[in-house]
């Protein structure tokens, strides 16, 4: 099955497929606008209609980053507030 992209075995399950997962998620990530999210921390808009697109491409960049992994990946990313604090916390425990 493929999911945002990213087939099911082509999914992060650990130290051993680390770099080629993460590539293939960035990829994703960039196809779906959103990659800029997940390079670097972005200030959240003040501006109403601003912040609602932002909320819109971070929910969408937390659902590819999420669909990008096993399950037994999830729980340490899933409570993160960004999806560039969820890239640092797999580049920790990877």
């Amino acid at each position: 099955m493929v999911v945002n992209g990213i087939r099911d075995h082509d999914r992060l399950d650990g130290a051993l497929n680390f770099i080629v997962s993460k590539a293939r998620i960035l990829s994703v990530l960039d196809r779906n606008r959103v990659k800029h999210f997940t390079l670097r921390m972005i200030v959240i808009p003040v501006d109403l209609n601003d912040n609602d697109k932002y909320e819109e491409a971070m929910v969408r960049a937390k659902s590819i980053i999420l669909d990008g992994v096993k399950d037994h990946v999830v729980p340490p990313i899933v409570e993160k507030d960004t999806t560039n604090e969820m890239l640092e916390a797999l580049k920790q425990l990877y």
